[in-house]
């Protein structure tokens, strides 16, 4: 059985098609001489097709290998590894669990800066901002060694209402937060500690918000995706990576788009009123304009609002925030009118660009359902799904909670919410979302 040999490289072929078509060139001269004599040009006629042919199959060939090296070279989103959250470092001694003073809050800053899993959700300065904007209790605790050593954290907030209940929650409104954790033993305690608050204050059960399993034999939800996209140095590279129908997306809107803006307060009023429509038109209660407000002071140089215009009205617009080598997007609307201009693919491409010149590692698309027209949109972008391990303290007996737009509870309100004026829904929502998850 003979040996196959190897194709040439892509010099080799360069050379050796070179080499034809000076050969093809010199056998037409040579056949129309022959020609002109009154010779016989039919040996010569042969060896030209068949150098013509071979010049057809190296021009094939000297393409695909073109091919080959170019997309050897372009950049690809790598895997993605998910941060622990809990670690596998060991404590000195016996560990401490208390609530944050005003007096740690140095240490838990430097902790929450070395920690890989951290995210911006996670800083003590949102739970204050939850506490005097939205008016829940909040608790921060903390695990320190025996030398006084920070070894963990844990923020939590209450939620109670008469409509949804009573229950604590790590952390409420946004994608993360759980347990930060030296080791297993640390989470442990601190979750033990956290669920002693739950027993004093009532509540139904404490939810903990994580990105991996942490397998500490606790009921879980798993039904939400987060999508992560790593993010190469250069804007170049990125949309060279995207497949051509959602650059030609990116393009259409781009025709539509005649501005966008990426600031600060100056453009909440901008910004709300898209955002309040189009949450009115999900059936969503909306936040109030203060909340924003607030948690841009709260996270100053951390969060950017971006507006998007057609004609100069703001039709588009989304919340930024910047946290340890990710960029997160937690909330971003269109106007559903403007929907067919494809201003939503122009302005998330302008906010990537954005991430990138800002330095940023990885974008982070932000949560949704498997079966969501949300997961495809973020899927196309190369973005890699995932899964939210969202764990549960719950007393003896009690059922996993069911508060989620599918819940047949909620549908109806939901179908009424949709029919109201958006004066209406802006009055009313900020005092039912504070008490939602």
């Amino acid at each position: 059985m003979g040996m196959e040999m190897p194709e040439p490289r892509l010099d080799d072929s360069k050379h050796r098609l070179d080499e034809l078509k000076a050969n093809k060139g010199r056998l037409s001269r040579l056949i129309g001489e022959a020609k002109q004599s009154g010779g016989d040009a039919d040996k010569l006629i042969d060896e030209l097709k068949q150098v013509s042919d071979e010049i057809k199959q190296l021009q094939k060939l000297l393409k695909q290998q073109r091919n080959e090296t170019s997309a050897s070279k372009k950049w690809t989103p790598g895997v993605i590894e998910t941060p622990p959250a809990i670690l596998n470092k060991t404590a000195s001694g016996a560990i401490t669990i208390r609530r944050c003073a005003d007096g740690d809050r140095s240490a838990v800053e430097a902790y929450l800066a070395e920690h890989p899993a951290t995210s911006v959700w996670h800083r003590p300065g949102v739970s204050r901002f939850i506490e005097e904007t939205c008016g829940n209790r909040a608790r921060y605790f903390c695990a320190f060694d025996d030398s006084d050593r920070l070894v963990g954290v844990l923020p939590l907030v209450q939620l109670n209402s008469r409509l949804f209940g009573n229950f604590l929650v790590a952390m409420p409104y946004f994608n993360y937060g759980g347990v930060l954790a030296d080791n297993r033993d640390v989470a442990q305690q601190l979750i033990s500690y956290a669920d002693q608050w739950r027993r004093e204050v009532n509540a139904r059960h404490l939810e903990l918000r994580f990105c991996q399993d942490n397998a500490l034999g606790l009921p879980q939800k798993t039904d939400k995706v987060a999508f992560w996209l790593p993010l190469p140095d250069k804007t170049d590279a990125l949309w060279d990576s995207f497949q051509p129908k959602v650059r030609a997306q990116i393009r259409r809107g781009q025709r539509e788009m005649t501005e966008l803006s990426i600031g600060g307060p100056e453009l909440l009023d901008e910004f709300y009123r898209v955002f309040a429509v189009n949450m009115r038109d999900l059936g969503t209660p909306v936040y109030g304009k203060d909340f924003f407000a607030n948690l841009l002071r709260t996270l100053e140089g951390q969060a950017w609002l971006v507006v998007a215009r057609i004609q100069g009205r703001a039709v588009g617009c989304a919340f930024l925030t910047g946290y340890n080598g990710r960029m997160e997007i937690p909330w971003a609307s269109t106007l559903r009118r403007y929907n067919h201009t494809s201003i939503n693919m122009s302005m998330y491409w302008k906010i990537l660009e954005f991430a990138v010149h800002q330095g940023f590692a990885l974008f982070d698309f932000g949560r949704c359902s498997q079966d969501a027209g949300t997961y495809r949109f973020k899927q196309q972008w190369g973005a890699q799904p995932l899964k939210l391990y969202w764990d549960y303290v719950l007393p003896d007996g009690e059922e996993l909670p069911a508060l989620n737009p599918d819940n047949p509870k909620f549908r109806m309100m939901i179908a009424v919410w949709q029919r109201l004026p958006v004066m209406v829904t802006n009055l009313l929502g900020p005092h039912i979302v504070k008490r939602l998850p």
